[in-house]
């Protein structure tokens, strides 16, 4: 591993952001993106990137239970309603609960798709009625395979 090598894994570490660390590296700000998207894939880079986060989680004691417990913690506080200074009643950060719910079903193992399975999203539309109601409609969504 070369010194820019070396300088992105440091970089890296701080906030897991790649264009950041490219750049921090020195690594022109026009291709950083693509650089440390291919540095992370460089396979010294994952091995010394690999035992400096386990040489990380060993010093600060940091369990599998401890990241359950902060992934959840955000999970809840970001899926929160709130009112809006609009008025408006909506989740704090719903992108954010839907990542750590996410985050979470990786490290369970039940983040699995079956090879042939398609995926399929519901979206949930709030629609006002005559009586200026608000009713619930569902739509289902389901990839379409190329054949």
């Amino acid at each position: 591993m070369n010194n820019k090598h070396a300088r992105f894994l440091a970089e890296y570490l701080i906030d897991q952001n790649a264009t950041r660390a490219a750049i921090a590296a020195g690594y022109s700000p026009k291709t950083a993106r693509s650089q440390g998207s291919r540095l992370l894939t460089n396979a010294d880079i994952q091995i010394a990137l690999r035992e400096q986060q386990e040489q990380l989680t060993t010093e600060l004691k940091i369990t599998a239970a401890d990241k359950r417990r902060k992934l959840w913690a955000i999970a809840q506080f970001c899926s929160e309603v709130v009112e809006g200074v609009d008025g408006e009643f909506s989740m704090r950060n719903p992108r954010a609960a839907t990542a750590a719910v996410a985050e979470l079903n990786k490290m369970d193992g039940e983040y699995k798709q079956a090879v042939n399975e398609l995926p399929q999203v519901t979206f949930i539309q709030q629609f006002g009625d005559s009586s200026g109601h608000l009713k619930d409609q569902q739509f289902v969504v389901t990839a379409h395979q190329e054949e």
